[in-house]
């Protein structure tokens, strides 16, 4: 609900603005930039969809659990930190569902096979988000669009939006990389405590 409230107000904002500066006060000038802008925004949102399916085909031995490309150094958490995550995140969708592993909350924090493919998917919704972030300013190339006053603007909506869930999965990543390693040691344990208990078979 909210990205859906965020992206309407955004488009009734950038319509409303660009239906003042044309200064054509006309209720099908109005509607023909109210829709161009709903097409702009549709198009950048497409556009997230697209990459985020490309990412998502990606093989996954490439997305392990630590992937160094994906790690968080301390300062980077501490911003997020100072944004306040946990206060908000919760307003941010979580789209797992349309991949089959939703990471909307931990279900089995004592299984290192489920953790790290829980991190795996983070890694790639990180992927996926930050490159419709980025790429979302192709609206801007649109012909039948206009690329500063519509599609610049729609495309920073996109960007933030993007972004949001990306700075939740990457917030997230030390406490899962922590959680992770955990339990390989300790299943790691209690294989070794297991082969040392077996009994020995008489030759």
């Amino acid at each position: 609900m909210f990205y859906i409230l965020t992206i309407l107000v955004s488009v009734i904002l950038i319509s409303v603005g660009v239906f003042v500066g044309d200064g054509v006060f006309t209720l099908l000038a109005f509607g023909k930039i109210f829709g161009a802008t709903a097409l702009d925004a549709v198009a950048a949102f497409a556009i997230d969809g697209i990459f985020a399916f490309v990412a998502r085909r990606l093989p996954m031995k490439w997305f392990p659990p630590e992937a160094k490309l994906f790690m968080v150094s301390t300062r980077e958490r501490k911003i997020y930190r100072r944004l306040k995550i946990n206060s908000w995140k919760r307003y941010v969708p979580e789209l797992g569902g349309f991949t089959g592993f939703h990471k909307d909350k931990m279900r089995d924090r004592s299984s290192s096979e489920y953790v790290g493919r829980f991190l795996t998917e983070s890694h790639y919704g990180v992927l996926g988000h930050v490159l419709g972030a980025l790429l979302g300013f192709l609206v801007m190339l649109l012909p039948f669009l206009r690329p500063l006053s519509m599609g610049l603007p729609i495309s920073i909506v996109n960007f933030i939006l993007s972004m949001l869930p990306t700075m939740i999965l990457r917030y997230n990543t030390p406490s899962l990389c922590k959680v992770y390693r955990m339990n390989l040691t300790r299943e790691q344990r209690e294989k070794n405590g297991g082969a040392e208990n077996a009994p020995k078979q008489s030759p």
